[in-house]
């Protein structure tokens, strides 16, 4: 009697195994260690070059251990980020040394091993996750410096000057910002932040972002850390800081599941606030990556976000025009900003922190005093919209609008200038930290730069480098050009020469005449010699133009044949900095 009872509880057993077993295999569910899944990938592709016996950049794969330890340069895993790991970004080809060197793993292999990390970097089934790392570097300082810090302004380090990425077609520019001590700018490119100096107007280097698309870059208030905001939409999204005298990332705070679409980095640097499509304003704490606020104000995506330069105050913009002041320490609402009718484009502080700047689809750039939130003045400033807004370190302001202008403006509402708008929709703008030029990038990809008393544009920034040989190239060229410039700057310079030598003769001669002439003779004589003086002085400020122009096109020549030297050594086989490969991609 109790044997089909029996049988049957078999069966259900068996039933349950199966389907224990089933789900358990299911590739969404099932967890994701080194010794089951991540050390078959490393034997099938790299523990030839990284075993104990060969040890190549110090890093041993074979053991879990050894991956653990990391290598010459430094930890190759942060449990729960796999972009902020050293060991994700090589095998993705996001930075170098690239793992394999020609070849990348299966896409299988590398979503295999994003898995493992972001699950806490589990050795075994039965293994505790690793929490995870805290940022590289305690960020926060000791006060806040209103003023130019003491010593040498940072300027870029040893960067990459291979670019990561260099795209078909030159990409828009959806992110910009200058340094405010140093001749520096750092603009969005595809995959990577591209740095130009403004004084010299020379490539700085690339600093890889394989995050995805930049929708915003901050220098922090010293100069010293890059903030680059961004990611793949719908998808990932997050912050990552650079130390721009090195190039070392870090800190990577942040981790969204859609792009982030503005960031900023509080004056003590503890802070990082960011917004976006989800609508919420996050403040994380810098020291550990953790969140500290979600304020849940905006009724639309959160589109501009930034610290006042004294680290008390943060405002925030969203697409529904709404507009905020919070405490920057607690997160609680100061001021609702009410006025804008369309969406918040851009806000921008002035450097004593009692006004804020704030532009809008609605064409206006509006001015706020900070202490109690009341509207000091509105400026309409480009009609169907106002795309940028940026305050100068002398208090002006520069914005840019779907007019395709970029002006120049008094806090009164003067217009001081209008900048000649050379490209389309210049959607980023900024001062150089002078206050002598200005950069705007727009949505063909064109970065430019004036200089801000004559209004003149002095030449275009790359940001779409082509790699080394093709800059060692195009320098030939350049200086080609340059050589044909001096040869002809000569020719008019001996020409005018010519004329001046002419032009005194004719002067000489005419006062002799003059001094032997009587009555009318003399006056006609007088009238020739005024012509001949005439002639004189024409000849000779062309002869002084003539040298000048020599002068300035010799000094091209000279910097133009230095810069082909500088890059013929490093393409020749000089000391090439670390960067990532250049890969020929298409333009989304």
């Amino acid at each position: 009697m109790h044997a089909p009872s029996d049988s049957r509880r078999a069966v259900f057993s068996a039933l349950l195994i199966f389907f224990a077993a089933a789900h358990a295999a299911e590739p969404g569910e099932r967890k994701v260690t080194f010794e089951d899944d991540v050390l078959p990938v490393f034997r099938d592709n790299c523990l030839k070059c990284h075993n104990p016996d060969k040890l190549k950049g110090d890093l041993d794969l074979t053991s879990f251990a050894g991956v653990l330890k990391g290598g010459g340069s430094g930890p190759a895993l942060n449990s729960g980020d796999p972009e902020g790991s050293m060991l994700f970004r090589v095998i993705t080809h996001a930075e170098e040394p690239a793992m394999p060197p020609n070849s990348k793993l299966a896409d299988r292999d590398i979503a295999l091993i994003r898995r493992w990390i972001q699950g806490g970097v589990l050795q075994g089934l039965n293994s505790k996750a690793i929490a995870a790392s805290k940022p590289a570097a305690d960020l926060a300082l000791k006060s806040v410096a209103t003023g130019r810090p003491e010593g040498p302004p940072p300027m870029p380090g040893r960067l990459p000057l291979e670019p990561a990425v260099r795209a078909r077609a030159n990409p828009a520019i959806t992110a910009l910002a200058h340094s405010p001590w140093a001749p520096v700018v750092a603009v969005s490119g595809a995959r990577q932040v591209v740095l130009h100096r403004t004084d010299t107007l020379e490539f700085a280097g690339v600093l890889p972002f394989a995050e995805g698309a930049l929708h915003e870059l901050r220098f922090s208030r010293n100069g010293r850390l890059l903030l680059a905001a961004g990611g793949r939409g719908g998808h990932s999204g997050g912050v990552v800081v650079w130390d721009i005298t090195s190039g070392e990332r870090v800190i990577t705070v942040g981790d969204q599941y859609d792009s982030v679409l503005a960031a900023d980095l509080s004056a003590d640097q503890q802070w990082v606030a960011l917004g976006g499509p989800d609508r919420v304003l996050k403040i994380y704490r810098t020291r550990d990556g953790g969140l500290e606020h979600r304020v849940r104000k905006h009724t639309d995506w959160v589109t501009a976000v930034e610290f006042s330069p004294d680290g008390r105050w943060l405002a925030s913009g969203d697409r529904n025009g709404g507009l905020f002041l919070w405490e920057a320490d607690t997160g609680h609402e100061l001021f609702a900003l009410n006025g804008h009718k369309g969406a918040i484009s851009g806000v921008s502080w002035r450097a004593d922190s009692a006004m804020l700047a704030s532009a809008s689809e609605d064409g206006t750039v509006k001015l706020w005093k900070a202490a109690d939130g009341s509207a000091l003045r509105s400026i309409t400033a480009h009609p169907g919209g106002a795309l940028a807004v940026r305050f100068g370190p002398d208090g002006k302001l520069v914005t840019g609008g779907r007019d395709n202008k970029v002006q120049l403006w008094e806090t009164g509402g003067r217009n001081v200038r209008t900048l000649a708008s050379v490209g389309e929709l210049p959607n980023r703008v900024a001062f150089s930290d002078d206050g002598a030029r200005v950069v705007a990038g727009d949505w063909k990809g064109r970065v430019s730069v004036w200089e801000i008393n004559s209004g003149r544009v002095l030449e275009d920034l790359d940001a779409n480098p082509p790699p080394l040989a093709a800059r060692v190239q195009l320098c030939s060229e350049r200086l080609e050009k340059m050589m044909a410039a001096v040869a002809k700057a000569r020719q008019e310079l001996e020409s005018a020469e010519a004329a001046e030598k002419r032009a005194a003769q004719a002067v000489a001669k005419a006062r002799q005449a003059l001094a032997a002439a009587k009555g009318d003779a003399k006056s006609v004589l007088e009238k020739a010699s005024a012509g001949a003086a005439k002639d004189l002085t024409a000849a000779t400020r062309r002869l002084g133009e003539a040298k000048a122009a020599l002068t300035e096109t010799e000094a091209r020549l000279r910097r133009a044949n230095a810069s082909l030297e500088h890059w013929r050594g490093i393409a020749g086989g000089g000391a090439v900095p670390a960067g990532a490969p250049a890969e020929t991609v298409r333009r989304s």
